[in-house]
This record gives C-alpha cells, sequence and structure tokens, in this order.
C-alpha cells in the first residue's frame, strides 16, 4: 500500500541500550532527545545546519513541547521518525511521528515549536536561505501519516 502521505524526512535508527529504563523500555525523556535528533538531520539534509550555532549565528530556542506516547519502544528496535516542518512569521513548527518497525505501529507523536534566536538570546529572523527552503516543505494537516 502507497502511503497518502509522503514524508518531507525519515530518520531511521536503532533504539540504544542507554536510552532504556530498568523495565527495558525507552525512558520517557528519550523521545524528546529522539525529536532533537531527526530535527537536526532535518536540518542538515536541506543544509540549513550552516545558520545553527555552533556553525552559524542564530540559536532555534524550543517554546513549546508535545508529546503522546502510544507503544512502548526496546532496546536495538529499529525505528523511524518522520518528520515534517513549517514556518509561520518567524516561528519553527515541526511534527515528529515514531514508527516502529517491529510493532508495525506508531510508538509515539509529538511536535515542537521554535524560535529562532541570536546568541544573547534576542528574537531574529531566519537568513533568505532558510526561508525560501522552508517555502518548498510540504505541510499535509494530516497527522500521523499513513505508513508505512
Amino acid at each position: 500500500m502507497q502511503p497518502s502521505f509522503h514524508p518531507t524526512f525519515v530518520h531511521r535508527r536503532r533504539i540504544q541500550y542507554y536510552e532504556t529504563d530498568a523495565m527495558g523500555v525507552v525512558h520517557h525523556s528519550n523521545h524528546i532527545r529522539i525529536f532533537e535528533e531527526a530535527r537536526v538531520e532535518w536540518l542538515r539534509a536541506r543544509d540549513l545546519t550552516n545558520i545553527h550555532v555552533p556553525y552559524g549565528k542564530l540559536v532555534f530556542a524550543v517554546i513549546e513541547a508535545k508529546l503522546k506516547y502510544l507503544k512502548p519502544l526496546g532496546f536495538d528496535e529499529e525505528i523511524e521518525v518522520i518528520t515534517q516542518s513549517r514556518l509561520v512569521g518567524v516561528r519553527l513548527f515541526f511534527q515528529y511521528a515514531i514508527w516502529s518497525a517491529k510493532q508495525r505501529q506508531f510508538a509515539a507523536l509529538g511536535e515542537t515549536e521554535l524560535v529562532p534566536l541570536t546568541q544573547d538570546f534576542k528574537p531574529s529572523k531566519l537568513p533568505t536561505e532558510a526561508v525560501e527552503a522552508y517555502k518548498l516543505e510540504p505541510w499535509d494537516s494530516q497527522w500521523p501519516p499513513k505508513w508505512p
């Protein structure tokens, strides 16, 4: 079956042992780290890491994060983090869906909202190349996407 949604980005990885807790599942705090990892890979794939510290002059400050846990994830489990992003004014919105290959279903859904700041924490606009890159990004209001 072909997905109806064509993701802007998929980050594939395995769950590491250090990410699990005494119950053998990913500790709840690590989902946010997985989202951040996918977000940085999203920026790298679009050649936008040059605008973010330490390579650039901006810091993307997370001002809101949401997370919904659906299924536990275990050590060495293969996951895909499906990510989409859009720019509204100066705010960056990301949505994430963690797909478990083993369970064949979503394990977690999340959102983050970020704003670009200067290194002395003053609001800033994005450089033109970032704004232009965002104009090319599709945004599907149906979330999570139909997968795989």
